[in-house]
């Protein structure tokens, strides 16, 4: 995020934190109006008494004057303090639109920049992490959550590509594995347990032992193409489609005699891919893809698996932990087993991404009249580098284009669908929400909704990696108002209203919110002008039963949890109406923390995604589906702990 739109948002918070200030003097001076008010009518009544004297009544009569004079000037003060309101709310306004144009003006130029930038670098094992992490005007050089999250996170595996959602789907499940494989990772285990004197040596080993495992006719040993200058810039090995003329990239090895060597290989390894395709901009690929590829760091006596892309920037996450490279088969597997795992995963990995270039060559080969091309391919080629999801890049129901995230580190967005008929759009342009997580309580959600207190859910998938899509409409503003964003002379009356719709969703479903704070409970005030309010809550990841859905481990220590709140507790009725009632007051005193942007879902609790919440299952109304062809089941991260055979525990 450049300079220029960090500045606005600061001062958009002033302005916030002013107005806060204002609507409290406005209460206070509205508090002494109906206490001067007050005074007022007592005096009336007394100089209605017929036994009141003379130098009393005059007295009265002076001490009314006194009041109507203060009551005059309160008023005053009071309409002053409503037009101050007024001012900094249009300046509000006004500091959101030029935030809007100069996030729009980035999103537009930051990709030219960025491949700007990536010209410049020197080879990976020259390039200082640390100072390329923490470039405060141009961003970090690789998405890797270093050195933090808020500078730092990007897209996960599961929503770059499919390829990887796969990976991630059976890295967490209980994947047979081929005795081959088990033979190369005893073998690979014995390598990184002895101590090297060369470095080389070390990499000889490795590579020699992968070559075999890995390459095939679609995935060749490539020594150049990451440099135009000098074949001398490369990684330890890789693999890509043509050993003398490569133009994809599947795999990077990176081999380091041990932990705290010569230099950080994770960061390196991201290196490599950026170096790789800085110089093949103009191709396909390029244009087309998010440019995935893999990692295998060998450190020492340590393995990681890890999936990489360009998106915006380079991204790199780990799929795997660091694995132990230790020989202590045959007497226990729970070493050996774990690196198993992550081989075939790789290797599976490779053979996808390699196959996915071949028949993306091959589709190349036939001729395409561009004025022929559908909608969909063309919008795929605009957007393929910007930083969305693929099951919103890749789908032809959304027009990508118009996507933007509606919270930082959360992936929900608002999309306009394209075209007509199948896709929502034949009433003309229609908005909605994407909201991609890995837990849902989509029971809940559906159950509330059919009582017109949350969003229509239009479409809900299950996608690889056992992350799910949920589609649900888009409450635009400004008629649809976050409650934490109300001013105080509206707030009380739509929290009632809000109590009273969450004592009424409770009842009639059981089911409970879990995360029932203002900016997850929308208000309007109703079409018919009886000065009610209509309440939508929004944001069901954690929601379920009461009595089965339970708290997440990952709880924003900011927010009052009421007490009886934490991580592996049941979800209570007691608990919506506590939060809602406690967070309310705090967002009203300013203690609170605003959310960014109104619409469907956002929350700013939702780091904590693995949420105890019900199944996706069929239901009326909405469309479920499998992501792209591929099954989808639950399974826990403790799958690397399952044992190769009864009694056995493995660990890394």
């Amino acid at each position: 995020m450049g300079a220029a739109v960090k500045a606005v948002q600061v001062e958009i918070e002033d302005v916030k934190t002013a107005t806060k200030a204002v609507e409290l003097d406005i209460a206070k001076a509205m508090a002494a109006i109906e206490k001067v008010d007050g005074q007022l009518n007592e005096v009336d009544a007394q100089l209605r008494s017929a036994s009141l004297s003379a130098t009393d009544r005059k007295q009265l009569r002076a001490e009314k004057e006194q009041l109507r004079t203060e009551l005059q000037q309160l008023r005053t003060e009071l309409q002053q303090l409503r037009s101050k309101e007024e001012q900094l709310r249009n300046k509000e306004e006004r500091l959101r639109n030029k935030e809007e144009r100069l996030l729009k003006e980035e999103k537009q130029t930051q990709p030219a920049r960025y491949f700007k930038r990536a010209l410049l670098m020197s080879p990976p094992s020259q390039t200082p992490m640390r100072r390329e992490q923490e470039d405060v005007d141009a961003g970090p050089l690789i998405s890797n959550w270093r050195p933090t999250t808020e500078t730092a996170a990007g897209q996960l595996p599961e929503l770059m590509t499919p390829v990887f959602g796969r990976l991630v789907e059976s890295l967490a499940g209980n994947t047979d594995v081929d005795q081959a494989t088990i033979e190369v990772a005893g073998k690979l285990c014995c390598i990184g347990a002895k101590i090297y004197e060369r470095e080389a040596d070390l990499v000889t080993n490795v590579r020699d032992l992968l070559r075999l495992y890995l390459e095939d006719k679609q995935a060749v040993t490539i020594n150049s193409g990451f440099t135009a200058s000098s074949d001398r810039v490369r990684p330890d090995w890789a693999l890509g489609n043509s050993a003398a003329s490569p133009s994809n990239l599947f795999l990077v090895v990176e081999v380091k005699p041990g932990i705290g060597g010569s230099g950080d290989s994770h960061f390196q390894g991201a290196n490599y891919l950026l170096h790789f395709w800085r110089g093949r901009a103009d191709s396909d690929a390029f244009r087309n893809t998010c440019c995935p590829a893999l990692l295998l760091e060998v450190v020492g006596p340590h393995m990681r698996l890890s999936a990489m892309a360009w998106l915006d920037r380079v991204t790199i996450f780990p799929l795997t932990p660091l694995l132990n490279l230790l020989a202590a088969h045959p007497v226990t597997d729970c070493l050996l087993m774990p690196v198993a795992r992550a081989l075939a995963a790789l290797r599976t990995g490779v053979r996808e991404l390699s196959a996915q270039h071949a028949a993306a060559a091959h589709e190349a080969e036939v001729p395409v009249v561009e004025a022929h091309a559908t909608p969909a391919a063309r919008q795929r080629h605009e957007t393929a580098k910007l930083p969305l999801p693929w099951p919103i890049r890749m789908d032809s129901r959304y027009n990508a284009a118009s996507a933007f995230q509606l919270a930082p580190h959360n992936p929900t967005y608002y999309v306009l669908l394209a075209g007509n008929g199948d896709s929502g759009g034949d009433c003309g342009v229609v908005a909605v929400v994407v909201k991609l997580c890995r837990k849902y309580g989509l029971e809940a959600h559906l159950a509330w909704a059919e009582l017109d207190l949350a969003p229509e859910v239009r479409r809900a998938e299950l996608l690889p990696g056992g992350w799910q899509l949920v589609e649900m409409e888009w409450l635009s503003e400004p008629e649809w108002q976050m409650l934490s964003n109300l001013p105080s002379g509206e707030l009380g009356e739509a929290l009632g209203a809000a109590e009273k719709a969450l004592q009424t969703a409770h009842a009639a479903t059981g089911m409970v919110h879990g995360d029932v704070r203002p900016p997850n409970c929308l208000v309007r005030r109703d079409a018919e002008g009886a000065g009610s309010w209509q309440v939508r809550f929004v944001d069901f990841e954690w929601a379920g039963r009461e009595g089965q859905a339970t708290y997440p481990a990952c709880l924003n220590p900011d927010v009052p949890w009421p007490e009886g709140v934490g991580y592996g507790k049941q979800l209570q009725r007691a608990h919506d109406f506590q939060l809602l009632v406690a967070s309310t007051a705090s967002h009203a005193t300013g203690d609170g923390q605003g959310a960014v942007r109104p619409g469907a879902v956002m929350s700013l609790s939702t780091a904590a995604r693995d949420r105890c919440a019900m199944p996706l299952r069929k239901a009326a109304g909405v469309m479920l589906h499998r992501g792209v062809g591929v099954g989808w089941r639950q399974r826990a991260a403790a799958g690397w702990l399952r044992p190769a055979a009864p009694g056995r525990r493995l660990a890394w």
